[in-house]
Parts: C-alpha cells; structure tokens; sequence
C-alpha cells in the first residue's frame, strides 16, 4: 500500500508545513481537495448519468404503467428487459455511481496507516531511524509511532540528534496533533477514553465527541444527499423503499461510529469534514446541473409513444379470425394500451356481426328451400283400408 501511502503523507506534510503543523487543518485542507479532485474526476460525470436517467423516467414511468397489476414472473421479467432496452438505447449506465463510493475506501485505509505512522509517512524517516528513535524513548511500533511525537517533542532534538534523517527541520516540521490550545489530542483512540480515570479528564470529552459527531455528520449528510439526487424509484415501489432507506439512514451511520471509536480521533474528523464536503458539493452540482422536471404531457406523451411501438395490430388466429384474450383483458383501462384495445374490440364487433349477417342468410336460405312431403304415413293407412274391405 506504500504506492498509495507515501503520496498522501507527502501532500499531508505540504499541507501541514503550510498550516502551521496544524494537523486537523491539514486533514481539512486534504479533505477539500480530495473532494474537489472526485467532483472534477466523477462527481460531474455521475451528475450527467443522472440526468440521462431522469430523462428517461417518463418512459419508464410508462413501461411499469403498462405492466401495472400483473405480477407475475415473466411479465415482470419482461418489463425489466424492457427497461434494460431503454436504458441501453440512451446510454446509461447503472454502476456509475459506484466509483466514487469505491474511490472513497482506499483512500480512508492509506489515511489510517499515515495517522497511526507520522513518523514514516509524514516525516519521511526509515525503518532504522524509527527503532532508533523506539530505542531511545524505550517504546515499541507495533501500534504505530503516534504515541512517539509527544515524547520526542518532550525530550527535545538532542536527545535525537544521532538518529539517521532525523535533522532540526524534520523535529521543527513534525505534525501537530493536538487541537484548540492541546485540548484535543488527535492520536488518542475514543475507546482507550471509556474508563473512569479518562472520564474525569475534561480534554477526553472531545476526544468522545468525535465519534458522536460522526454519527451526526453522517445521518444528515446521507438524507441530504438523497434529497439532492434521483431517485429511480416509481410512486408504487416508494413505500417499500421507505422502509429500506430508513434502516440504512440509521445502520450505516451506527458503523460509522464502531468504527470512528477504535481509530484515532484523526480520522474520525476526516470522516466528519468528508461527509460535510460531500454535501456541498452534491448541492452545487444538483443547481448547477439541474435534473429535468416534466410535466403531465410529457408522461402522457411517452405513455402514447410506448403505446403504439407495442400491439399495434389486432390479435388473430392462424385462421385469419380475430379472437379473444385474457391476457389483454384490461388494456382498456390503461392509456398506452387503450386505442389498441378499442381497435381490438372493434374488429371483434365487425366480426360478430359479419358472422351474424352469414347466419341470418343461412337461415333464410334454409327456409326458403322446398320440403318432399311424407307420404309414408297415407300409404300405410290406405293399404290397411284395402285390407279390411277384402275381409269384409
């Protein structure tokens, strides 16, 4: 990770020389930076993506219109298909959004091992002058040297004068982390503060702060930023997101916090500029890329335009006959299928009434047709009255 690491501790060490080795108004500075560089790199680019799938929202608002009521897997697989058609056509990409938020964690990792490590990343020393400097102080590195630039600063730079690279300039350009007068101690973690001795000291209270205020940062800057952002989700999936948006709205700032307690207090307040600096800048871009707004007529319009790439033909038979179908049903009660629908039925009248006009002919035909008379009965009568007169 050092590829990562060296760079960021170098530009925390510009930053530190230039604030005067204030170290939380380097993590400022660095933070501004950071987010300007992501807004410029992705934020601009995300933005575009979003306006390209708000512009698509009145046909998608029609291709659910569509299916709306038909819950079944093939006909929802079908309108999801139709969608990913849609989006394809015009170009946008779902998993856009992901990069930045991707960017977001390496970045959090190399800040980590800098804050627990100023001596290597941020003042430029090697391995063997970090243990001679432990040697020195009697303390060991395997939790990192914050804990050493206190006691360096303490002892002064004679006592350090032997040590290779450890010159007056890199003891005067050493990191502040202390804050407002010494009162916040940066390197401090907030979970070595919950103990009773720690308590009585007023200074550790900041220190307990830090964790709070992450939380909070991060609670409201994550309903800002949905405020601020499209939302692809239809009036009728609304309320079953509500439900997911409002447990994310409180686990993900609860993590936020486990985590802020056990790293040093240093980057907890990254965390907290970071998330104050995102929702600046998701603001400037939402006014000054602005998502397009439709009215009634544009959903009406793309309810039309769907509409008619879709049935644009009356449903028949091999035979050529129209028939009928459950499956469209209801197409009269939706304004993307209704004029095929009514067109649908009006072919289906013709028929009947074309198939009733043939009857009524068949069966004029029929009665118009001369019947041979029976007379098989009158034969039979005549033959017995023959018999019985012979008798007689």
């Amino acid at each position: 990770m050092d590829f990562i690491n060296v760079p960021i501790g170098w530009l925390l060490k510009f930053f530190s020389e230039i604030c005067g080795n204030s170290y939380i108004l380097a993590i400022l500075v660095f933070s501004v930076v950071i987010e300007i560089l992501i807004t410029l790199i992705f934020g601009i680019k995300q933005q575009k993506n979003s306006i390209k799938q708000a512009r698509l929202r009145p046909k998608e608002m029609a291709i659910r219109k569509k299916y709306a009521g038909r819950d079944d897997k093939p006909t929802q697989q079908k309108m999801q298909q139709e969608i990913m058609e849609l989006q394809q056509k015009e170009g946008y990409n779902p998993m856009s959004g992901c990069l930045p938020l991707l960017i977001q964690f390496p970045l959090l990792i190399a800040l980590y091992n800098i804050v627990i490590n100023p001596l290597k990343y941020i003042c430029g020393l090697s391995e063997s002058a970090i243990s001679q400097i432990a040697s020195i102080l009697g303390m060991e590195t395997r939790g990192g040297t914050m804990a050493f630039l206190g006691p360096i600063a303490d002892k002064g730079y004679s006592a350090f004068a032997n040590v290779e690279g450890f010159t007056v300039e890199v003891f005067e350009n050493m990191p502040n982390l202390k804050a407002f007068g010494g009162a916040l101690d940066l390197s401090l973690l907030p979970m070595n503060c919950m103990n009773v001795e720690a308590i009585k000291n007023p200074a550790m209270w900041l220190v307990l702060s830090i964790p709070v205020l992450t939380f909070l940062s991060y609670f409201f800057s994550m309903k800002l930023t949905r405020k601020f952002s499209y939302q692809a989700v239809d009036p009728a999936q609304q309320a079953q997101m509500g439900c997911s948006n409002k447990v994310m709205d409180i686990v993900m700032p609860l993590f936020s916090v486990f985590i802020s307690f056990s790293v040093p207090a240093a980057l907890g307040v990254y965390w907290i500029f970071k998330s104050i600096l995102g929702v600046i800048s998701r603001i400037i871009l939402h006014y000054s890329m602005p998502l397009p707004k439709f009215t009634e007529e544009d959903y009406r319009a793309a309810e039309r335009e769907i509409g008619a790439r879709i049935d644009k033909s009356t449903r028949v038979e091999k035979s050529g006959r129209v028939v009928r179908s459950l499956h469209h049903i209801d197409d009269e009660d939706f304004e993307d299928t209704r004029e095929a629908a009514l067109k649908h039925k009006e072919a289906l009248a013709a028929q009947e009434a074309a198939d009733r006009e043939n009857n009524a002919q068949k069966s004029k035909l029929i009665s118009k047709a001369t019947i041979k008379k029976d007379d098989r009965n009158e034969e039979k009568s005549k033959e017995n009255e023959d018999e019985n007169s012979s008798a007689e």
